[in-house]
């Protein structure tokens, strides 16, 4: 993208061409143009009309001006064409763009264009005042338009802003303080990358991991890994999708390299080449690239695997202009917050930043910069859970994957500490219809010893109550419901189709009660309506979820999100009926291994020295047994086994011995059990004996 500047007529007498003109012109037409056989008075080779057809490309940033005089900042979206016949009292010209319009000048705004002569001029040097006035005009620009395309409500944005405001005042002076420590030494350490870079000494060996780690020790030991983890713990994960191979060139350990993900065994002259033809250019380009949108488009369509690295990258030189965000959440965040249809994740990123700083009033320090990503990264993880269309949610996957850590963290931080928007509970074989909607249960003995049974509501019946109870208040003060969430553990252990019963259709987006409507839309009878309707007023009152004319009613409001949970080993996801189903999103939870990566510490708090090794062992475990057992992913550990590591563990290094204790204490009994249900006992043993052989494989070959 080019910035350029230009007045639609070579004259500079506003008499004769009056900057309302021009500004009138560019609304209604859309366009900016020149007479195509204008010449410049300069003498110049390359006449204005040329560079206009041939040098301004699609995506240009162009400034309208008369002299001096700013009129409108504008992005040319179309090639040059040419209209034969033009209106000589309105649009002379006949060479024509078509273009967006960002902005018109306003009198408050109070600049000028410093370089008041040239009909046409590209910004080369963006230093320069009159480029700067053009990029700065054009930030401004960008800011009023995006405020305009914000796609929250004004009481969502002062929720948004509550919750950032409570999520700031949980860091204390102290961790402060070590976030800017972090911040300073992590950018003295990019510094030396980056001087690399530019000074053209940038090397493979510098790049990926070297045969002599001691030799001439970079921070981290080599990029990759530096943008990886090392600048993690205030930067975020950069990881990027599948393994170091996505890299794009690798040193193996018997020193031959990688090569994508189908050349395994290269010299290092075709690694060296593959270095310096495809990735050395890319990594000179962003580190090289001034501004910071202008990086996106370096390499966000290249052919490169290891996109989020190179977002790091940006950052790194553009604290303030980014999130500190490199994966799909960014595309999620940026949905929630605009109506734009910016496309690639770098650029989604930068547009995000800009109007968060402005509608959360950000200051423009690195250590803010920080906690903001922090924020939005809980708060899109939050909000993902479920959402307006999708209501219903279902997590699963194997045990110790964080389900239930995940959902109460989130409810808890999107709840603001409201506890009466949110009810928890677990189903278990013997839950029931009246234990959820409603039914007649014991209620104390009466005089003469007989047990007193009622008709009471079950636990969903009252949460939906209180949910719409919420609503009308809402609509009462004119402002957007909250919503409430229900959360059910261990949801496949209960007989659902009897749990739920007539109820099960409200569930649905579509069939959700409407309450701002005030109608009978969506609302059904139950099995114990008329046993309600036969009650006096204030029982009848109590009990019914709403009263239309005496008869009584069930539905659920559509501020209620419904949230399960499942350790798919326990019960097969099959026992789910279609119709249930298909009324759910189902999101997977497994073994995340940055967990056990960044959460694994040794007891003073520090890494464990080969926590790597560990994280890989933890990987062919579960490997094994999913592939090699066919037990299938549902039967691996979840992260959370494995970082039990950090109560076994009493050296800086994961021993041979911890492994076995792990295995034997944790994970052995629960894989005993599974595969019981696949091999006979005679078997049992060698299958266990082989895991912890798998598992401990990698801390034997060092150990010898």
């Amino acid at each position: 993208m080019n910035y350029w500047h230009m007045q639609m007529h070579p004259g500079d007498r506003k008499d004769e061409f009056p900057p309302y003109l021009i500004k009138d012109i560019i609304n209604k037409k859309k366009i900016i143009g020149l007479g195509d056989s204008w010449n410049n008075k300069n003498g110049d080779p390359v006449t204005a009309p040329e560079q206009f057809k041939n040098e301004i490309r699609v995506g240009d940033i162009v400034v309208i001006k008369q002299g001096q005089t700013p009129i409108s900042i504008v992005r040319v979206l179309g090639d040059a064409y040419h209209l034969n016949t033009v209106d000589g009292s309105f649009d002379w010209f006949n060479l024509r763009r078509k273009i967006e319009i960002l902005d018109f000048y306003q009198d408050d705004y109070n600049f000028y264009i410093p370089q008041p002569r040239g009909t046409l001029s590209i910004c080369n040097d963006l230093s320069t005042k009159t480029s700067q006035v053009v990029i700065n005009w054009y930030e401004l620009a960008k800011r009023k338009n995006l405020m305009n395309s914000i796609n929250l409500s004004d009481q969502r944005i002062e929720v948004i802003k509550k919750l950032w405001e409570k999520y700031k005042q949980k860091f204390s002076e102290n961790k402060l303080n070590d976030i800017a420590n972090d911040i300073e030494q992590i950018q003295a350490e990019w510094k030396k990358y980056k001087d690399k870079i530019v000074d053209g000494t940038f090397s493979i060996e510098d790049y990926t991991n070297r045969i002599d780690k001691d030799k001439d020790q970079m921070p981290g030991g080599y990029l990759c890994n530096f943008l990886e983890r090392t600048t993690k713990s205030v930067f975020g994960s950069a990881k990027p999708a599948g393994s170091a191979l996505a890299f794009g060139v690798k040193l193996n350990e018997n020193g031959s390299y990688s090569i994508g993900k189908n050349r395994s065994n290269e010299s290092i002259e075709e690694a060296n080449k593959e270095f310096n033809e495809k990735i050395k250019p890319l990594f000179e380009g962003v580190a090289l690239c001034e501004n910071a949108i202008d990086k996106a488009s370096i390499f966000e369509n290249s052919e490169y695997q290891a996109k989020q690295i190179l977002r790091k990258l940006a950052v790194l030189d553009h604290m303030n202009d980014f999130l500190f965000i490199y994966s799909d959440m960014i595309d999620y965040l940026h949905s929630d917050f605009l109506k734009s249809e910016t496309s690639s994740n770098l650029a989604k990123n930068h547009e995000l930043r800009l109007v968060v700083n402005k509608l959360l009033d950000v200051k423009d320090t690195p250590v803010e910069s920080v906690l903001l990503s922090f924020f939005l990264w809980k708060y899109g993880n939050a909000q993902g859970l479920a959402d307006e269309n999708s209501p219903n949610v279902i997590l699963y996957g194997p045990p110790g994957t964080g389900k239930t850590y995940e959902v109460t963290n989130n409810l808890d931080f999107v709840c603001q500490g409201e506890q009466n928007r949110y009810e928890m509970l677990q189903f278990h074989p013997s839950f029931t219809y009246e234990d959820f909607i409603e039914g007649i249960k014991p209620k104390g003995v009466t005089k003469d010893g007989n047990i007193k049974f009622e008709l009471v509501n079950g636990v969903f019946k009252l949460f939906c109550i209180r949910a719409k109870k919420e609503c009308l208040k809402a609509i009462e003060k004119k402002r957007d419901p909250k919503p409430f969430y229900f959360v059910v553990d261990e949801i496949n252990r209960a007989n659902l189709s009897s749990v739920f019963g007539e109820t099960l259709s409200r569930l649905e987006k579509d069939y959700r009660h409407n309450v701002a409507n005030k109608d009978g839309l969506n609302l059904i009878k139950t099995q114990y309506s008329s046993l309600i309707e036969q009650l006096d007023k204030d029982k009848k009152s109590e009990l019914a979820y709403e009263l239309i004319n005496g008869q009584a009613y069930f539905g659920v409001p559509s501020n209620v999100y419904f949230i399960g949970m499942m350790n798919d080993v326990d019960k097969s996801i099959d026992t789910f009926d279609l119709a249930l189903r298909r009324r759910f999103k189902w999101i997977r939870k497994d073994c995340d291994y940055n967990v056990v990566l960044d959460e694994t510490k040794y007891k003073n708090g520090n890494d464990f020295g080969n926590i790597e090794e560990y994280v890989a062992a933890c990987e062919k475990l579960n490997n094994y047994i999913s592939q090699d057992l066919g037990l299938g992913r549902s039967y691996e550990f979840g992260h959370s086994f494995f970082m039990k590591m950090k109560d076994i563990a009493k050296r800086p290094s994961i021993t041979e011995n911890n492994i076995e204790q792990l295995f034997n204490l944790y994970l052995k009994p629960t894989l005993k059990e599974y595969l019981r249900a696949l091999y006979p006992e005679s078997e049992l043993d060698a299958k266990l004996f082989l895991a912890l052989d798998i598992f401990k494989n990698l801390f034997s070959k060092k150990q010898k």
